[in-house]
C-alpha cells in the first residue's frame, strides 16, 4: 500500500511539473516582425534574404535563412512588391522545414506586399537579420506595439554590394564603393532623414545617419549581435566594423530606403525580452521519470523476492 502511494505521488508530481513547464511556453505570435516590401530600383537581378533565429526554453538556438532573387527594372519581368513578399515567405517556410524539421520555431505569413514572421507556440524568436541588395524601400513594424514596448533593439548596417558574392566570380573586379545616390530613414510618418552617398564610405554614411537621428541612435564599431558567417556562402556577410544602433525606438515603424546601386543594407533586430525558463524545470520530468522507474523496479524486485521466499 505504501509503495502504491509513492507511485501515485510521483505521477502527480510529474504532472504538476509538466504543467509548470507549459506555463513558461511562449504563445504563438509573442515575438513578431512585419515587413512591407516595395520594388527594386536596381536594373538587374539582386538578392533579398531573411535570417531568423529562435530558442525553445534553454535549448540551443536554431536559425534558418530564406533567400530569394529579385528581378530589377530592366529585366523581362520585374518583381512586384507582392512577388517579393510571397517569394521570401515561401523561402523562409521552406528553410524552416528543411533545416529544422523537429524544431519549427518560426513561420512566415504573407498578405499582399507585407509579410510577417512570428514565433510558433513554445518558441521565442531571438534575432532577425534582413539583407537587401535590391535598393527597395522596406518598412519594418511590430503589430500593435512600438519597438520600445516590444523591447526590440535595431541596428542598420550599410554594406557595399560588391562585398557579397552568391556565386564565385560574381563581383570580380567590381570596386567596393558607392555609385552615387541616397539613403533615407523614416520614423513613422515623420519627415525622412535623407543622406547623399556620393563619394562617401559606408562608415561616413553611418556616422552621418547616427548624428541625424540624434540621441536615440549611436554609431558603434561593435555589432548589436555577432554576424552569422558561413564559409561556403558570402550571403552571410562578416561584420565590416560599423553600424547604426537604435536600442530603444519609440516609433511604430521604421522605413529604410536605399537609392545607390553600390550599396546594400543589413537591418538587424534583437528581441531583448525573451525569457528563459528555470533550468531545473526543463529537466524535472526526466528526474521524476527516473525516480518512478526506480520505484517500479523496487516493487518488481520486492514481489519477486516474496514469491521466491514463498
Amino acid at each position: 500500500m505504501i509503495i502504491r502511494k509513492k507511485i501515485r505521488f510521483c505521477l502527480l508530481l510529474m504532472a504538476s511539473m509538466n504543467v509548470s513547464a507549459v506555463a513558461y511556453s511562449a504563445e504563438q505570435g509573442k515575438t513578431q516582425l512585419q515587413v512591407q516590401t516595395s520594388m527594386s530600383k536596381r536594373t538587374g537581378e539582386t538578392a533579398f534574404s531573411y535570417l531568423v533565429s529562435w530558442r525553445k526554453g534553454d535549448a540551443d538556438i536554431r536559425d534558418i535563412n530564406g533567400l530569394t532573387f529579385i528581378n530589377g527594372t530592366d529585366t523581362q519581368s520585374p518583381s512586384s512588391a507582392e512577388d517579393i513578399a510571397n517569394n521570401i515567405s515561401k523561402a523562409i517556410n521552406a528553410a524552416v522545414v528543411v533545416r529544422t524539421p523537429l524544431d519549427r520555431g518560426a513561420v512566415a505569413k504573407v498578405k499582399k506586399s507585407k509579410f510577417l514572421v512570428e514565433n510558433k507556440e513554445g518558441f521565442d524568436l531571438t534575432r532577425v537579420t534582413v539583407r537587401d541588395y535590391s535598393n527597395q524601400a522596406l518598412k519594418f513594424s511590430i503589430p500593435n506595439k512600438n519597438f520600445k514596448s516590444a523591447s526590440t533593439g535595431i541596428a542598420i548596417d550599410f554594406v557595399y554590394s560588391a562585398a557579397v558574392e552568391y556565386i564565385a566570380g560574381f563581383s570580380t573586379a567590381v570596386k567596393q564603393e558607392t555609385a552615387g545616390g541616397f539613403i533615407s530613414v523614416t520614423l513613422d510618418s515623420k519627415t525622412p532623414i535623407k543622406i547623399k552617398t556620393d563619394g562617401k564610405t559606408i562608415t561616413e554614411i553611418e556616422k552621418e545617419l547616427a548624428d541625424a537621428l540624434g540621441s536615440i541612435a549611436q554609431f558603434s564599431s561593435a555589432p548589436i549581435y555577432p554576424n552569422f558567417v558561413q564559409i561556403r556562402s558570402k550571403n552571410y556577410k562578416a561584420f565590416d566594423g560599423g553600424e547604426v544602433q537604435i536600442p530603444s525606438l519609440s516609433a511604430n515603424s521604421i522605413t529604410i530606403d536605399v537609392g545607390d546601386s553600390g550599396l546594400g543594407v543589413l537591418t538587424k533586430f534583437v528581441f531583448n525580452d525573451v525569457k528563459q525558463p528555470v533550468q531545473i524545470m526543463s529537466k524535472a520530468p526526466y528526474v521524476i521519470g527516473l525516480l518512478l522507474a526506480g520505484i517500479v523496479g523496487f516493487v518488481f524486485w520486492k514481489n519477486k523476492k516474496g514469491a521466491v521466499t514463498g
